[in-house]
């Protein structure tokens, strides 16, 4: 017998027969042996032994081989015995048996499972014939019942369920005969019967049929295939299949096989000591007998079951036994599943098998002190464990392992050494898990919460843990993290945890920094120690060992990050002085990197405080200037200062950098953003920030101390209409011949500007009307005099109706002398005439249409407010309230303007109509 098994021996009774067949109902059980005796025994079940060999009763029914007994519980537990080829009805308590027909039988089965037939038995003789006998209890016999019907041969196996025969014939197939057909014709079944023929009813609508490779199939009543998985028997001849419970037990020559009925699961395999010849049951207890002996199996209870197979670390099997036990899903019955799964973990950790161990304990709420506790060396002191036994740590992980390949492997150092350090990788990866777990948001655990964890029945030192808070058991976690992570040289999961995670063991940092500031390895990462110290709140250690990185190393990538960790400390952690003393070295490395600082509030660091402190620093000139330049934009156009001072700088900063590339007297003409890159970005933020509304420069300052008199000619223009100072805009850009731009500059501002210029434009013509006059000979006059007449003709076509030009000024401003043509290139003053004439009648038609059309809007108005108010309602006793629905009556109502009456008392406003929801006093006041 094996561990696990679902029966075991326990109590085996010595015979002096050769046992051939056997039954057994209640307390009694039946035996028959080689020579035709029949014995009786009667069970004592509250013993160990529950056969008792003294008590045995017997009596001989025939000189030939008892085949068959069957107890026939509808004829008062009598028994059906086949012996010598005759079926014998033998009463129970005296053994005494009478021939029930003279027929020679091969075999007979019960009607099983069937209420309504259960009297019922069929027998098959020699003669290839079967029949069905019925029993009388009145009389107290068997009778036959219906016709006989013919075999196609003598079957090797039967079954009789209901009003269904079937047989199955060697080397040939299964058939059925539906015995209510008056035909009695045979149906084969399309089953293959193979090498090893087995039917047996399980239920009332269901068989077992055994085919090719003894496989067993279920099916129904009907020949149809049930959905239910098949059996895989071992390819032996079967002996008997019988049914115990909810378990289909299969015996061979030297082996019994038990699977599940209800999934069809094998359950365990028991190998006999001896050769059996035949098995029964009654509803509690199972017999099989051997040539020598009879033996009782007992039926392990499935917690026995179950604590032997995690014995042997066959936890599949483990889980198996109880899903069969526990069929019903329920809060119980997960509660006891999560906790043999978490045996199992502990039942394979026995084996060593640590990574499988790990998926059975990862799905369940575990307690992480059970496996902190088996590694001494990864806690702090006993008193944290806060362990109901006085030590913890009876039975360490060492004296496990030790003990196991003392065991397994001849006490092999190598191996030893080997499992420890899965061990170690074992518990690094199951405290990982958990602390996720106690961390993530979705559990929402309070730190202070007590935890109640589930502890394994399996666990080596069988401890007690009195409840802790949450905090304090991450405190035990982090700390064996860190010490395992440090032991296994597990360097990048170290980084990554003291990167990203709230470390909870800062009570232990003098022990920690001891182990980190010995460790060989972390000298050659000292990225690693200095997030250590940053994880303690040991901020400008870590800062300094990060500068100590970043100057000393020739490496890009390192430096780096070392520059990027300064600054996120930093901003972190914000500090004037702390600042100040570790942020310099980073501007100097990575400018990008460093510039990350200039978002600090300014409640830590003033922006006088940031700008002066960056002038005082030594370094290049460039780098200082380029420095200040994005320190005033961030503060300007990302934090979004109101003062105006740092507006200005900022605009004076793009300006003297755009001068050292381009100096000041230069010529428009000569600079070509295009083929200097930094000039022409520093040029678009200039011209972005002078455009923006919100800017607050001082634009006065700008244009008399940088910009006048410079090649920024757009800026001056821009920065002269920000001041209202368009007659000077406006005389430069006529001056340097910018026509077009002079009037698109008028539409942009709403100050009447088309009439100046039209003055300027006039101004311009009489001047180099008199240049020419005085030099009728210089051509260049001669061209800009024509351009200026051009000019002032296309400007009185486009401009005549524009909102910016007063047409009566202008009309005033036109000399007498102009030409009013209405073609050709001077017909300027006549499409102008025409246009304002044209509109101002326009004008005068809308304004009058717009007057008469409010005038009758009035009109209407009043008009309906007077009928509205002559409005008259007729009060009768059929007169209904629009709220209730009831007769107005006698009670006091309201009326309002539309006829809707209501009752003084259901109505919320006065002035709102119930019905309509219309209020009448905001109406009559429009």
């Amino acid at each position: 017998m094996k561990f696990g098994s679902v029966f075991n021996p326990r109590g085996v009774l010595e015979i002096n027969y050769k046992i051939s067949s056997m039954d057994a109902y209640q307390n009694v059980l039946y035996t028959g042996d080689e020579k035709g005796t029949l014995y009786r025994y009667q069970l004592q079940p509250d013993q160990a032994m529950i056969i008792q060999a003294n008590q045995a009763q017997s009596k001989s029914l025939t000189k030939s081989r008892i085949d068959q007994i069957k107890v026939f519980p509808q004829a008062n537990s009598n028994l059906l015995v086949l012996s010598d080829q005759t079926l014998f009805f033998v009463e129970e308590k005296t053994l005494k048996g009478d021939q029930i027909s003279k027929e020679k039988v091969s075999l007979f089965a019960l009607n099983e499972f069937s209420k309504i037939n259960q009297f019922e038995i069929v027998i098959v003789t020699k003669k290839k014939e079967g029949f069905i006998l019925q029993y009388n209890q009145k009389a107290g016999k068997f009778e036959c019942l219906r016709e006989r019907f013919l075999l196609p041969d003598i079957p090797v196996t039967i079954t009789f369920i209901g009003n269904l025969f079937y047989f199955g014939i060697s080397k040939k197939n299964y058939s059925v005969i539906n015995l209510d057909d008056k035909q009695l014709q045979v149906a084969n079944l399309i089953m293959d019967i193979g090498n090893n023929p087995y039917l047996k009813a399980t239920d009332n609508d269901e068989i077992l049929i055994i085919t090719t490779n003894n496989i067993g199939i279920f099916i129904g009543k009907d020949g149809q295939m049930k959905q239910k998985s098949t059996i895989q028997i071992q390819n032996k001849s079967i002996q008997i299949i019988t049914i115990f419970k909810q378990y289909l037990i299969v015996l061979f020559d030297n082996l019994i096989q038990v699977f599940n009925l209800l999934d069809s699961k094998p359950m365990s395999d028991i190998q006999l000591s001896s050769s059996a010849k035949c098995i029964t049951q009654t509803s509690n207890h199972l017999f099989y007998g051997s040539s020598t002996e009879i033996i009782y199996l007992y039926q392990t209870p499935p917690e026995q079951q179950i604590q032997d197979l995690l014995k042997q670390g066959k936890v599949e099997d483990a889980l198996q036994v109880f899903q069969q036990y526990n069929q019903n899903s329920d809060a119980s019955k997960n509660q006891q599943l999560e906790q043999l799964k978490l045996d199992c973990g502990w039942a394979l950790i026995r084996q060593m098998q640590f990574q499988n161990s790990l998926n059975y304990i990862l799905q369940t709420n575990f307690e992480p002190r059970d496996f902190i506790c088996l590694f001494p060396d990864y806690y702090y002191a006993v008193e944290k464990l806060e362990s109901v036994n006085p030590n913890p740590s009876q039975n360490t992980i060492s004296l496990i392992i030790n003990k196991y390949v003392q065991e397994y492997n001849k006490g092999d150092p190598k191996k030893s050494q080997e499992l420890k350090q899965q061990a170690r990788d074992f518990l690094i990866e199951i405290l990982e898990k958990k602390r996720a777990g106690l961390t993530t948001a979705q559990y929402a655990y309070s730190m202070k919460d007590k935890l109640t964890l589930l502890t394994s029945s399996q666990i080596y030192n069988q401890n007690q843990w009195h409840a802790i808070p949450c905090e304090q058991l991450l405190e035990l976690i982090d700390f064996a993290l860190i010490k395992a992570y440090l032991e296994a040289l597990q360097l990048p999961k170290l980084k990554n945890f003291l990167s990203c995670n709230q470390i909870y063991c800062l009570s232990m940092y003098a022990e920690l920094q001891a182990i980190f500031q010995n460790n060989k390895a972390i000298e050659q990462q000292q990225g690693i120690l200095a997030r250590f110290y940053e994880s303690f709140n040991k901020i400008d250690l870590s800062l300094e060992v990060w500068r100590t990185i970043g100057g000393d190393s020739l490496n890009q990538q390192v430096q780096q990050e070392a520059c990027e960790e300064t600054t996120r400390i930093l901003k972190q952690n914000p500090d004037k002085n702390r600042i100040f003393k570790f942020i310099l070295w980073v501007l100097k490395k990575q400018f990008k990197t460093g510039i990350q600082i200039f978002y600090v509030s300014e409640s830590i660091i003033t922006p006088d405080q940031m700008l002066k402190f960056l002038d005082e620093q030594e370094m290049e000139q460039d780098l200082k200037k380029k420095l200040k330049e994005k320190y005033l934009e961030v503060l300007v156009l990302e934090k979004q200062t109101e003062e105006e001072r740092f507006h200005t700088q900022l605009a004076y900063s793009y300006i003297d950098s755009l001068f050292n590339i381009y100096p000041k007297d230069m010529s428009p003409s000569q600079i070509d953003m295009k083929k200097n890159q930094i000039a022409l970005e520093i040029y678009q933020s200039l011209k972005k920030f002078l455009k923006n509304p919100n800017a607050k420069y001082n634009s006065s300052s700008i244009l008399e101390k940088k910009v006048k008199d410079s090649w920024m000619i757009g800026e001056v223009i821009l920065l002269y209409g920000r001041e209202k100072r368009h007659e000077e805009a406006l005389s430069q850009l006529l001056n340097l011949g910018y026509y077009d731009w002079a009037e698109k500059y008028c539409c942009e501002y709403t100050d009447n500007l088309l009439t100046k210029l039209f003055k300027k434009y006039k101004e311009l013509y009489f001047f180099l009307e008199g240049k020419q006059k005085e030099r009728p000979t210089d051509q260049q006059i001669f061209l800009t005099f024509n351009q200026v007449k051009i000019t002032i003709n296309n400007f009185m076509k486009k401009y005549a109706t524009h909102s910016q030009l007063n047409a009566l000024e202008v009309l005033e401003m036109i000399p007498e002398n102009w030409i009013l043509a209405d073609q050709g290139e001077d017909d300027g003053l006549f499409q102008f005439l025409n246009s304002v004439i044209s509109h101002t009648l326009h004008q005068k038609r809308s304004t009058k249409a717009a007057f008469h059309l409010s005038d009758m809007d009035l009109l209407n108005v009043e008009c309906l407010n007077a009928s509205t108010k002559q409005a008259n309602v007729r009060i009768t006793s059929e007169k209904k309230c629009a709220v209730c629905s009831r007769s107005i009556g006698e009670k006091v109502f309201v009326v309002y303007p539309n006829a809707v009456i209501a009752h003084h008392t259901c109505i919320k406003s006065n002035t709102v109509c119930p019905q309509t929801d219309k209020d009448f006093e905001k109406y009559f006041k429009m």
